[in-house]
């Protein structure tokens, strides 16, 4: 017999595998394993199976478990191969008084095997360092499965007597380790140092030994990729940065030349730094929107904003002295003043103007302060957006309120920025997103007063008023140009005065004039007078400035079908709208919907922010629906709104199986409404952009609508057909706040399905998060609630969640355990691709336990049934982990043949974000072989892709990019 505890408890007899029976015989079996040779006492037994809180009848459990073990036991001497085995040395359990004892040798438990090898290894210590002593580690060593009875409820493996097995592991690993590294033979203990990095992934000097070995053995890209792994971690968990051994590792394998390594350079690159929330800053965001070419006044203004921001005040055309610079601290300018005064166009004109002195780049977002559908952006989403315009990852960017402040300030300290944050609704709007090295400057744009603000931050206010007569009638020429204007400057004068000298209200009639070059300003200046509409609608001050009536005078002159536009446009949830959205609205085809939307921009009703893509001014989104209530009946206003949430809905099943054809799941909808414009994005990158440009914006908007209207099928779709991109992009919180919409519609309807979906989507977002228990709770129910609708797929797929949050945490048996439950429910429901998914995410599993050629099988199995499914997405993720295996193996040639034909595929199916992640892994290759050029190349090519896609995770190539070029950039030393 041979049993085992140095990993999952398992026991053989005559090569064939015994059933241990129930969970707590097997983890009294194993308490009884791991004390063998010494008496173990009913009530120690009862204490680490139950606790603090036995059942009355735990005593006749143990007795009744104790008589199942002995059977097993003697089951050895009840067969022919069996009979002659000799008793003394054979496993057995006995009763001693008060309770059992259960002797072994080590020819049937591995522990005792383990203890019995490191006893003889230590016996040769008074040679010294002996190749000898390491082999007998190495077998010891190798006899490890991964943690002591692994499989055995989490509360009772780690009791003490457990967690001293997984000790006395840890202490000979590292003994191991040291010795290989002084006999220069780390590349004999590369295979069982891995899985054990693996087990202890917060033991830096457990660590710092495997990112050596990997190093030693020409394997830099995966040494260094290791290193920022363990130091990533030990920020998030513990809050602490890499201590003097790991940091030493790290600096030695960029400074020596190690066997099989790339020559580094004689002087080592800057250290990265203390804290894995002082990132480096490799890109510098330029988010400033374009500036207005026919931008005109304000000289007083840009004066004030000069003499307060900058030491040296510039001119117009910004003439200040070469060595002018910000002041040494953070500044703060307010610009305050009502709607449509010209707030915005005031800031962004002086932000361009001074921009080129920020040298780290410039921030600029929309807060959506009063936005009519409530629809702010909060600090934390704006934080967010920050981080990743200055190259943080977004996986790396903590949920927690207070974390991602100081990592905010941490990543934005030493860097001079200028940050303009335009609309916010007031002083605390604006308070956490205060950050930056001295020099910054944080422009503010708001309707508040912001008086908060000044006092307790200091902020400098600039209270924006109309323009003065003079650059009122200035903006006229600048649209209407010089003759037309001169001929009649009293009529400019008098379509200034009834535009109260407000930008917005001057822009309108300007245009408006501008699209009528024969007439008269005179006639077109007589049809203001008399029209005594009350601003107070529109703007907090000045009742008497009439803006509504230039409104209403470039209203009346569209035509029916442009004004209808304009009505319905009020009916979207964000400023944001795209041209077929507006076409669904309005119930007409998408090339008849662009006239109307040209005449509106002509107008300068709409601005046009992108080719189909247009923006509604707030002011003029409250006057279209004062518009929309008094002319348009309540049915056609419901039925238009149904029209644009279908388009949002059945586009969105579009993109999503676009992007993963086999991977998205289609719920059953109602017919479509006549009139509807449904897009289908033609490749990968069409769809990822609709989703990001399109939907995602509004999302949140466009499920509480379709709540609201109880279109519950809507609103699962959506669930389910962006999960997977939310998860891609590291949306974690918009996911959550998605799914809980869903959860409650299914909820409200009494649909167990979709309850079950959302619940599911919740525990993997939660898990992203690091919100485990919350994780757990909703996985557990998402999979109850799949079992009682007898859904295969879906335990099944909850199945694979549940084995992702167990590699997340290094319990890489009980995923295994799970994916094999998932593969049995996918050949049940008869689905090949989930089959293939399944097996493939074992083979990647396996890798992660360092078995890799055993991952070579199931990636292999993975690539056929996908194969034979018509999944290309799929084929392709087997083929990179097959390459990723022969990667680690040392087979370089095999593993580059399966990257590129991933590649291939991924080109194919027009997938750049999975193109840039094969080519990262092609380059560790190369880099691995030696080949740094190639590397360099690779990551470059990566590099440009995930820059193209604006995503976080090319911060991460850009530093493996660096690295390889400061190995490179230098040759060897004599």
């Amino acid at each position: 017999m041979w049993l085992t505890v140095m990993g999952p408890l398992r026991a053989w007899h005559d090569d064939e595998e015994l059933d241990l029976g129930p969970a707590k015989r097997q983890a009294l079996l194993a308490l009884l394993l791991v004390r063998s040779g010494q008496p173990t006492s009913l009530s120690t037994i009862i204490d680490v199976l139950w606790g603090d809180a036995p059942p009355s009848s735990a005593a006749n459990v143990v007795y009744r478990h104790a008589a199942a073990i002995r059977r097993l036991l003697e089951s050895q001497f009840g067969t022919r191969s069996g009979a002659g085995t000799d008793r003394s040395s054979a496993t057995r359990l006995v009763r001693v008084s008060g309770g059992y004892r259960l002797d072994a040798s080590p020819a049937t438990l591995d522990l005792l095997r383990f203890r019995e090898l490191r006893a003889a290894a230590d016996a040769t210590a008074g040679s010294g360092a002996t190749t000898d002593r390491l082999r007998l580690l190495s077998r010891a060593l190798g006899l490890s499965r991964g943690p002591t009875a692994a499989g055995i409820p989490p509360h009772i493996a780690q009791h003490p007597y457990f967690v001293a097995v997984d000790s006395e592991y840890l202490a000979a690993m590292k003994e191991a380790a040291a010795l290989a590294t002084t006999l220069g033979e780390q590349a004999s203990i590369l295979d069982i140092l891995q899985p054990a990095a693996a087990q202890h992934p917060l033991d830096e000097v457990l660590q710092a030994h495997f990112v050596q070995s990997l190093a030693s053995t020409g394997r830099q890209a995966e040494a260094l990729q290791a290193y920022h792994q363990v130091r990533t971690r030990l920020d998030e968990q513990l809050g602490i940065a890499p201590g003097p051994e790991l940091q030493s590792v790290y600096q030695e394998i960029l400074r020596r030349d190690t066997p099989g390594a790339l020559h580094p350079a004689p002087t080592p690159p800057k250290p990265p730094h203390q804290h894995a929330d002082q990132r480096p800053h490799p890109v510098r965001p330029a988010q400033l929107p374009p500036d207005l070419t026919v931008f005109a006044g304000r000289t007083a203004e840009l004066a004030q904003l000069d003499g307060l921001f900058l030491s040296d005040p510039g001119t117009e055309s910004d003439t200040a002295s070469e060595g002018a610079h910000p002041r040494p601290a953070v500044a703060i300018g307010a610009i305050v003043g009502m709607a449509g005064v010209g707030k915005t166009t005031l800031a962004v004109h002086w932000a361009h103007r001074v921009a080129h002195r920020f040298p780290d780049g410039q921030l600029y977002l929309n807060m959506r302060g009063f936005d009519p559908g409530g629809a702010q952006v909060t600090p934390s989403e704006a934080r967010r957006t920050f981080l990743t315009a200055l190259g943080v990852p977004a996986r790396d960017i903590p949920p927690g309120q207070d974390a991602q402040l100081g990592l905010y300030r941490s990543t934005a300290a030493g860097l001079r920025l200028l940050i303009v944050l335009d609309n916010v609704a007031d002083s605390d709007h604006v308070r956490p997103l205060l950050a930056g090295a001295p020099g910054t400057l944080v422009l503010v744009t708001s309707r508040d007063r912001l008086s908060g603000l000044v006092a307790t931050e200091g902020a400098h206010p600039l209270m924006l008023t109309e323009l003065n007569p003079d650059e009122a009638r200035q903006a006229l020429v600048r649209r209407l140009g010089t003759r037309r204007t001169g001929a009649e400057p009293a009529a400019v004068d008098e379509i200034a005065a009834h535009c109260a000298r407000l930008p917005l209200a001057l822009a309108i009639a300007g245009a408006q004039a501008a699209l009528f070059p024969e007439r008269r300003l005179a006639s077109i200046a007589s049809e203001f007078r008399g029209r005594t509409a009350a601003l107070d609608a529109f703007t907090d001050t000045d009742p008497n400035a009439d803006i509504r009536s230039v409104f209403s005078w470039s209203y009346r002159k569209l035509a029916p079908a442009t004004a209808r536009m304009f009505r319905l446009l009020a009916l979207h949830p964000g400023p944001v709208i795209a041209a077929s959205t507006a076409a669904s609205l309005a119930g007409t085809a998408l090339e008849p919907t662009r006239e109307p939307l040209s005449e509106l921009v002509r107008a300068h009703l709409l601005t046009e922010q992108a080719p189909d893509l247009y923006v509604l001014h707030d002011l003029l989104g409250a006057y279209a629906r004062e518009l929309l209530r008094t002319t348009d009946p309540d049915d056609r206003r419901e039925l238009s709104v149904r029209r644009m949430l279908d388009h949002y809905v059945h586009t969105a099943l579009a993109a999503a199986t676009r992007l993963a054809p086999h991977r998205t799941e289609p719920w059953p909808l109602p017919p479509l409404q006549p009139g509807t414009t449904v897009q289908t994005p033609p490749d990968h990158e069409g769809a990822a952009d609709w989703l990001d440009q399109q939907l995602l914006p509004v999302l949140l908007q466009v499920a509480d609508q379709a709540a609201a209207h109880r279109l519950h099928a809507h609103v699962c779709q959506l669930g389910l057909a962006l999960e997977r991109h939310l998860d891609r992009l590291a949306h974690w919180e918009q996911q959550l706040a998605l799914q809980r919409i869903c959860l409650r519609s299914a909820e409200t309807q009494g649909d167990l399905s979709a309850a079950a979906h959302a619940h599911r989507a919740l525990g993997f977002a939660h898990g992203r998060l690091g919100q485990h228990d919350e994780a757990h709770t909703h996985l557990l129910r998402a999979l109850s609630l799949f079992t009682e609708a007898g859904d295969p797929r879906g335990q099944a797929a909850t199945h694979r969640s549940l084995a992702f949050r167990a590699n997340a945490a290094g319990r890489h048996e009980q995923a295994l355990d799970h994916y094999d439950r998932a593969l049995s429910l996918y050949r049940r429901a008869g689905d090949t691709v989930g089959q293939g998914s399944v097996l493939n995410e074992i083979g990647w599993t396996l890798i992660l336990t360092s078995d890799h050629r055993a991952a070579l099988d199931h990636c292999a199995r993975a690539i056929e049934l996908c194969n034979s499914a018509g999944d290309l997405s799929g084929e392709a993720a087997a083929l990179d982990s097959l390459g990723y295996a022969h990667h680690h193996l040392g087979e370089y040639d095999h593993a580059l043949k399966h990257y590129q034909r991933a590649l291939t595929v991924y080109r194919r199916l027009k997938d750049r974000y999975l193109e840039a992640d094969v080519l990262v892994h092609i380059g560790q290759a190369h880099f691995a072989r030696g080949e740094s050029d190639l590397a360099a190349r690779s990551w470059e090519r990566a590099l440009s892709i995930l820059d193209t896609l604006r995503h976080p995770d090319a911060s991460l190539v850009r530093r493996q990019l660096d690295e390889v070029r400061a190995f490179a950039s230098h040759p060897a030393p004599n």
